[in-house]
């Protein structure tokens, strides 16, 4: 297979994912990143199965990050803690039969975003230092389609055969492809990050307090105009909660027009929640200093992922598709942007290969590819966190009542509640991207590499029934007078028929 000269802009879960994926076909990747060193920065983050696998796959040894099995998602009510709805996710870790990994191949985990970086970032140095380069303090400030290129603050030039940015949500790269800046649009919502030592909780006299570090569920809180989520990580040496509120009833110190960001106390939250249930109050009193963080998205999915004059820059992760963290899936979206690319390139670039053969033609053929394999799946999901918004976030009420209702008969794609319904986590969880390039009529066998060997198997094996079957129907949504955020007119945005649960 013809080998390039990659460029890498960031060096995130995005940009170092990519890196690997790339190298592991014996491309040549430099990654740039403005950062002054790895440090420990970030919270936690879900690895669901669709992300393990590509990871484990591109030689990243789980067995030296610290890690936590999921039991599953829990969804209870916010003044009484009511249990509403359990998402087991079983395997033998748990006691409770199949799993997530006779499912689909991997369990599902809670790991420190700082230590999965790393973890990406010693497999780039110890099995690919050949092929990976990694420069930190090299800011790029600019990009040259027709090199292509990108120069750096420090006056250096960087040029290859493809340039991949994955400069995140203020990508500067998603402007100069399409032409015009495309700002992130406000979701409506603020976000708190915060991590408490678990040994706080543990020592609680509430039985149910110290069971949301040793029961390992991801239990989230729903009331009005927030919501609030909770998971150990490290084996339960730090308990991760992140809170979700509206704007309009936020009483932390705001964050200013320009803020993505910004380092906050409690006072805020322990006033917002008086009248949530102890546990939440407890969280809150816990919690001390938090990262207060704004959360946004594209108004509209991105229509141009690639650049059109030379076809050889193209963006990935949160610079195509930023998501709010509703359906916990950005890690695990980014690196299936990476093996889509990776898939793209191989199936252009392998030899024997279908035309066109120069590589002038096969770098931008298999760059609108990686975007046909994954924009339409990444919008989707995208959607679904905005759907889940409306959900969580609904004042008691009717709307509220019949969403309970609903959420407490389980498995159903009427259930509002993503994970709920198994042909929704099939479609999630079981994702692969051998499948989903023959769905558009794209296949080649190839020892190795993620997705092309399930092509024997899958038939055999009757595991991830999910892989290949269309899109699901989107959950309903709530009537329009119960949304919180009627400005967004979500349906209509949508297309869906006024449906309810």
């Amino acid at each position: 297979m013809k080998t390039l000269d990659v460029i890498v802009v960031g060096a995130g879960i995005g940009g170092l994912s990519t890196a690997l994926a790339l190298a592991g076909d014996g491309h040549r990747v430099t990654v740039l990143d403005a950062i002054k060193e790895f440090a420990e920065v970030g919270a936690g983050i879900r690895i669901p199965p669709n992300a393990y696998k590509l990871a484990t796959h591109w030689g990243v040894d789980f067995s030296l990050i610290k890690k936590d099995v999921s039991r599953g998602n829990r969804f209870v009510r916010w003044n009484d803690g009511k249990v509403l709805c359990e998402v087991a996710f079983g395997g033998k870790e748990n006691g409770e039969g199949e799993g997530m990994e006779a499912r689909y191949g991997a369990p599902y985990h809670f790991v420190h975003r700082a230590d999965l970086v790393e973890g990406l970032r010693r497999t780039a140095e110890e099995l690919y230092s050949s092929n990976i380069t990694i420069h930190t303090s090299t800011r790029v400030i600019s990009y040259d389609f027709h090199k292509p290129g990108v120069l750096t603050a420090n006056g250096e030039e960087y040029t290859g055969d493809l340039i991949i940015s994955a400069d995140g949500i203020k990508s500067l790269a998603r402007d100069a492809i399409n032409g015009s800046p495309i700002v992130p649009v406000d979701t409506g919502d603020v976000a708190y990050r915060i991590l408490v030592p678990g040994s706080a909780l543990l020592q609680d006299p509430d039985p149910g307090i110290r069971g949301l570090v040793t029961e390992r569920w991801a239990t989230h809180w729903m009331g009005p105009e927030a919501h609030v989520v909770g998971y150990p990580l490290r084996g339960g040496e730090l308990y991760n909660i992140i809170i979700d509120v509206t704007h309009r009833t936020d009483l932390g110190s705001p964050l200013g027009d320009a803020d993505w960001g910004k380092s906050t106390d409690n006072t805020g939250l322990i006033e917002r929640f008086t009248g949530w249930c102890p546990a939440v109050h407890r969280l809150c009193g816990v919690a001390g200093e938090c990262v207060k963080w704004k959360l946004g998205e594209l108004e509209e999915p991105l229509g141009r992922w690639v650049d059109e004059s030379e076809g050889r820059v193209g963006v990935l992760g949160d610079a195509a598709h930023p998501m709010m963290p509703y359906l916990a899936q950005g890690a695990a979206q980014v690196m299936e942007d990476a093996a889509a690319l990776r898939y793209a390139l191989s199936y252009y670039l392998s030899s024997p290969s279908p035309s066109p053969t120069s590589l002038s033609s096969c770098i931008p053929s298999a760059l609108h590819l990686y975007q046909s394999l994954r924009a339409p799946r990444a919008s989707y999901i995208t959607s679904n966190t905005q759907i889940l918004q409306e959900w969580l976030h609904l004042h008691d009420g009717p709307a509220q009542e019949a969403r309970d209702g609903v959420m407490s008969r389980g498995d159903t794609e009427e259930n509002p509640i993503f994970w709920a319904s198994a042909v929704r986590r099939d479609w999630l969880f079981g994702w692969e991207v051998g499948a989903q390039a023959r769905a558009l009529g794209v296949s080649y066998a190839k020892e190795g590499g993620e997705g092309e060997e399930e092509e024997e198997r899958e038939e055999g094996e009757g595991k991830r029934k999910g892989v290949e079957m269309g899109i699901p129907k989107f959950p309903p949504l709530p009537p329009p007078e119960a949304s919180v955020y009627p400005g967004k007119n979500l349906r209509a945005k949508l297309g869906m028929a006024e449906t309810t649960c």
